[in-house]
């Protein structure tokens, strides 16, 4: 990401394409100078800040472009917090490229992808967190990732890597006085106070990582995978979960040859959902590379629903099979239960436990891809598999490169823990320290180099 403070850039903030309106933005120190040099009409007006204002655009050769909104930003009260311009105009492609135009040849520069955030980052506007959560929110597809997104924006997280960052560097500071004074022969702070001090860091620190596993579900989705024998109905009920005829259902085994997927969203969460060619024993090559890519596909998944046909009394080789793809958290969907409605669910979590002791009735979902009721039953049983997916949590990590860096700053704080109990030189522990408090610093961007500022921003549109 290129620092270019005292340009004046601008890009089209809104998705390119035909439509009702489109906006462009304009940041930088002469943001509006030149919005009044191709909207003649603003020269005319007393502009304030937060106003919008009606105008023409006019070109070069004093023709009229549109008839748009001017909206101004005064600097500081905007989301960079330079001056802001924002046009809002028909959302034609070629009046919006016209305007973009006209603002390049009055002394504008165009925006690098996410160069609006970037500098709002760098104006102190909004923490690194903050700039992640921006990505995170227009990248939202349901209610609750969204609810994440915006608590994150509001500082929830950032609050409490700033306490962490400032518990850390008390402990630092005082380590290090130590060490200056050594020779005075003078006891700074007693070490076992310094060591209930590292040990409350530690076990706040472990809850942030700790709950980056709810964060990526409700940010990316929950990956289902379903797999099973051929013909036990695995196609019908991914059309079911989906509400879409996205597989082809037939009744000849093998119909499925490769990993079919689709998305869905129910009770505010995403599911991704992929229905798998069925586990068998095969000598047809297309058939075997689609056994394989399932066997590659449960490897992915956080809940894997191994689906049984309700009418076969034998399912040794469907287990045989299972064992060799289960992964940690397990459903049993035990499917076609309309063709035998006698059976019951205890009945059928027995005759389970006889081939797996310790499968938990919980896991047992007796359904029928002909029930509209079993997407609702079977997406409920998903989520309370994977266990507490609530926004509600005080703060909770979805970025990758957030859970890293925390994760090697818990490391180094154990470290220094370790060395705080047995005593030894505060050198070496305010060396491990300061390696916990840098890695904390570059979650909040208070220490950056160029390699963050480009996975931070490297994925956002233009505009924005």
């Amino acid at each position: 990401m290129r620092i270019r403070i005292e340009e004046t850039i601008c890009a089209i903030s809104t998705p390119p394409g035909k439509g009702g309106i489109a906006v462009i933005r304009v940041s930088g120190p002469a943001a509006l100078a030149t919005a009044k040099k191709i909207a003649p009409g603003l020269n005319k007006k007393q502009i304030e800040s937060h106003k919008a204002y009606f105008c023409e655009i006019i070109d070069l050769k004093n023709a009229k472009v549109d008839e748009v909104l001017v909206t101004y930003f005064v600097h500081g009260k905007s989301f960079t917090g330079e001056e802001v311009i924002e046009i809002s105009c028909h959302g034609s492609t070629y009046i919006t490229q016209k305007i973009l135009d006209l603002l390049i040849e009055n002394g504008c520069s165009m925006a690098d992808r996410g160069e609006f955030t970037f500098r709002a980052f760098m104006n102190n506007r909004i923490d690194l967190v903050q700039a992640e959560s921006v990505l995170s929110l227009i990248d939202s597809q349901n209610e609750l990732s969204a609810k994440m997104a915006l608590r994150q924006l509001d500082g929830h997280i950032s609050k409490q890597f700033l306490k962490l960052e400032s518990d850390l560097t008390w402990c630092l500071a005082h380590i290090e006085a130590s060490i200056d004074f050594s020779t005075e022969g003078l006891d700074i702070i007693d070490n076992s106070v310094l060591i209930e001090k590292v040990k409350i860091i530690l076990k706040e620190i472990y809850q942030l990582i700790n709950s980056y596993q709810s964060g990526r579900l409700l940010k990316d989705g929950v990956k289902v995978v379903l797999v099973g024998e051929p013909n036990v109905g695995k196609s019908s009920l991914l059309n079911l979960l989906l509400q879409n005829e996205k597989a082809i259902v037939t009744e000849i085994a093998g119909t499925t040859r490769d990993i079919i997927e689709g998305a869905t969203v129910h009770d505010g969460v995403k599911y991704l959902i992929s229905d798998t060619a069925g586990l068998r024993e095969t000598t047809d090559l297309v058939e075997k590379i689609g056994v394989d890519r399932s066997r590659q596909e449960a490897l992915k998944a956080d809940v894997l629903a191994f689906v049984l046909d309700v009418n076969e009394r034998d399912w040794e080789t469907s287990f045989a099979l299972f064992k060799e793809v289960g992964g940690s958290k397990n459903l049993f969907l035990v499917n076609k239960v309309d063709q035998a409605p006698e059976i019951s669910k205890a009945e059928i979590t027995k005759k389970l436990q006889s081939y797996q002791a310790n499968i938990n009735p919980e896991q047992v979902i007796l359904t029928s891809a002909l029930d509209p009721k079993a997407r609702s039953s079977v997406l409920d049983n998903v989520k309370t598999t994977i266990g507490s997916l609530s926004y509600l949590e005080e703060a909770m990590i979805s970025s990758a490169r957030q859970f890293e860096k925390a994760k090697y700053a818990a490391d180094m704080i154990e470290v220094s823990l370790k060395e705080l109990e047995k005593n030894s030189g505060a050198e070496f522990v305010a060396m491990y320290l300061k390696d916990a408090l840098v890695s904390l610093q570059q979650i909040l961007g208070h220490a950056y180099d160029d390699q963050i500022m480009d996975r931070v921003f490297k994925e956002f549109c233009l505009g924005k």
